[in-house]
């Protein structure tokens, strides 16, 4: 610990540990041991495997969701000459093989990469050629089914742990209840006894308020006065990108001249609306939940939930941008019956119809292997097919049904560029891989292109032993390599299509009906006759980080009283509205993305047709009930008895045509209902 100390304090300007940072990193550096830190947002839990990667001899790999993040993070510790990296697909080739070369040498001490990286045949192949000393899991909660942000590319983390022989493994959150916390422990090895450690979710100078309102313009005089007696910055979330400039028009009504934030807005117009923010004293942003990740500023004084949270996880996550300086500050929940609708319809958007579950599992039973045992998909194609949910279509294959074991995926085209190693080592290799990869290359320009499946037909030799030798000349210094066309693994049933499709529907029910329940609790928790802190401590299993269980700022404390609200909203379908969206999508084989398009909610296939953002009538109900514009369209696709329309046909968004050339994706392949390989 002595040492980690002294980089504290020489490298990151740290006389000492706050809170329970000592524990983690003695956990790390001293036990030699896996752990869980839950600390809650602004907490410091960068800092617990940051100074451990500049104490331990090998690589830290960090696994961190947003590249944005990573480009944070890495520019901050090369500021203060730390030796990190990120490897991402903003990076140019030539900067790409340095951090790589520098990975291999030995000289990279921090290494941030998304989940995605994990599938990249060629990173693996670098990795196990490393030294991995400690691996971090940030926003780990992405890894559970439990969470309320569960990512299916999370999954393979805990085995690449495992098979990468890591030596430690830290996973880090600020947002995971019990059933959370117990997952991640279980994939990782950790003891959850000793190996969980927690700072108290209580952070006694954020004052948390609830209020309802009837609608917009009351919620607007509602927050006034608030923002032109503030003392610092103020974030006001919203629930959809309209909102967000919907509420600053209203505000500068008032005088005030609030930026506005959300993902529809280009990149340059973001960078400039977050750095104006950073810097000011008194900004006001009124944003979706895109705008925070990332954002580090002391002295909000103001988070306004506008539109109430979908999760407590997320509420928890936004205020926690409050305060962070330990001043009093303020986080305002505003609840309103009219928003339930929208809310609800984002819970229920993304499970497709079973119709289309079905058509998809057909597709993926009926293909036949090519010679190397892969099976050819365009993904892009599917996903027009699937709606939203192809991913996590496949990940319930192998979590829900244990038919597979997905596996990393491999690439089909390789570019091989020279660079100035010894190129006669590659001329003069012997080997049987060797001598069908360059029997197959095709000279271009600077080097080789080579089709791997077409190689391993013609020469018989496995694409993934030739896949290895290739990734080998590119640690050697001797290549470049840029593969190109992604394959990724997939799962087969070769029976009982239907009934599969019955199942595995009915699982995203119940997810949505999950993410409903976690809806229901924000209301729960908002109009509790308890204190409002001591509710959302004990939601996340830490009632006893508040005193007596009251905070004495809270709604609760200071008027004794709970917050009556009465979440029913009276709305229905509006005909003409449904005659319209029906009149500019002619399909009728799938109620639930017209029920989307009316929404505003959208997916490939409607983008793909051009009935998604920027069509004037994407979201024209997005007051109604999510479950009402299903019911309504299903009535006319019933009677058209579900089938495609013709335009659709013409713009091929009902076509199952697939892509030219080798482009698309392919799976290993099992029969019957055997497991490609075992779990792990």
């Amino acid at each position: 610990m002595e040492k980690a100390h002294q980089v504290l304090h020489d490298i990151f300007g740290h006389s000492s540990f706050r809170l329970a940072q000592e524990l983690v990193v003695h956990r790390l550096l001293v036990d030699n041991d896996n752990a869980l830190v839950l600390f809650p947002t602004g907490g410091g839990k960068s800092l617990t495997y940051q100074v451990p990667a500049l104490c331990l001899d090998g690589l830290t790999l960090v696994i961190s969701p947003l590249i944005a993040l990573m480009k944070d993070q890495v520019d901050y510790l090369v500021g203060l000459g730390v030796k990190a990296a990120s490897l991402d697909s903003s990076l140019t080739g030539d900067r790409a093989a340095w951090v790589k070369q520098e990975v291999m040498s030995g000289q990279m001490k921090i290494l941030y990469v998304a989940p995605e990286r994990l599938n990249n045949e060629g990173f693996v192949a670098m990795m196990s050629r490393v030294k991995i000393s400690l691996l971090a899991v940030d926003e780990s909660h992405c890894i559970s089914q439990w969470g309320a942000s569960f990512r299916p590319e999370y999954l393979k983390v805990a085995r690449f742990a495992e098979e990468m022989d890591v030596e430690r493994v830290l996973c880090l959150t600020a947002t995971a209840t019990q059933n959370v916390c117990n997952d991640i422990c279980r994939q990782f090895l950790i003891d959850p006894t000793d190996g969980v450690i927690r700072s108290p979710m209580f952070r006694p100078n954020l004052q948390f308020r609830v209020q309802v309102a009837a609608d917009l313009n009351e919620k607007v005089a509602k927050i006034v006065p608030m923002l032109e007696a503030r003392t610092g910055p103020a974030i006001i979330y919203v629930t959809l990108q309209r909102h967000a400039t919907e509420v600053a028009d209203k505000l500068r009504v008032h005088g005030l001249q609030p930026l506005v934030y959300h993902a529809g807005l280009a990149s340059e117009e973001r960078r400039r609306v977050q750095e104006e923010f950073m810097d000011s004293d008194d900004a006001v942003v009124c944003a979706t939940i895109a705008f925070g990740m990332g954002i580090d500023k002391a002295n909000i004084r103001q988070v306004i939930h506008l539109y109430m949270p979908k999760t407590i996880e997320g509420y928890s996550q936004e205020v926690g941008r409050a305060g962070r300086d330990g001043l009093r500050s303020t986080c305002l929940m505003i609840l309103s019956a009219p928003d339930i609708p929208i809310l609800e319809g984002f819970c229920r958007g993304d499970t497709c119809s079973k119709k289309d579950l079905q058509r998809w599992l057909e597709e993926v039973a009926s293909k036949v292997p090519d010679v190397d045992g892969t099976i050819f998909f365009n993904l892009y194609t599917q996903a027009k097919e699937c709606s939203n949910v192809l991913g996590l279509s496949y990940a319930s294959l192998e979590l829900d049904y244990g038919f597979i074991r997905a596996v990393t995926p491999f690439y089909a085209v390789y570019d091989i560029t020279l660079r100035g190693g010894d190129f006669n080592k590659v001329l003069l290799d012997n080997s049987a891989a060797a001598k069908a990869v360059r029997g197959a290359w095709v000279a271009k320009a600077g080097g080789y292109q080579i089709d791997m499946v077409n190689a391993a037909a013609t020469s018989g030799i496995d694409r993934g032993v030739m896949a290895k030798l290739i990734n080998t000349w590119e640690l050697d210094g001797l290549v470049t390599v840029k593969a190109s066309q992604v394959r990724n693994p997939l799962p087969k049933n070769a029976a009982e299509v239907e009934r599969l499709a019955s199942e595995m529907h009915a699982k995203m029910v119940d997810r949505e009906e999950e993410a409903i329940k976690k809806l229901r609790q924000v209301i729960e928790v908002a109009t509790a006759e308890e204190c409002l802190a001591y509710a959302i401590a004990e939601y996340f299993g830490d009632a006893a980080a508040v005193p007596e269980g009251l905070c004495g700022m809270c709604t609760f404390c200071t008027t004794g009283e709970s917050v009556t609200f009465d979440s029913v909203a009276k709305t229905k379908t509006d005909p003409k509205k449904v005659k319209a969206v029906l009149e500019a999508c002619p399909d009728r084989d799938d109620p639930r993305m017209l029920a989307r398009m009316a929404f505003g909610i959208t997916s490939p296939r409607l983008a793909y047709q051009k009935l998604s953002t920027g069509h004037p009538l994407f979201g024209c109900m997005d007051d109604v009930d999510f479950n009402s514009l299903v019911t309504a369209f299903e009535k006319e696709c019933a009677a058209a008895q579900y089938e495609r329309g013709y335009a659709s046909n013409e713009a091929g968004g009902g076509k199952r045509s697939e892509a030219g050339g080798r482009s698309g994706v392919r799976s290993g392949w099992p029969s019957g209902l055997k497991r490609v390989t075992e779990r792990s």
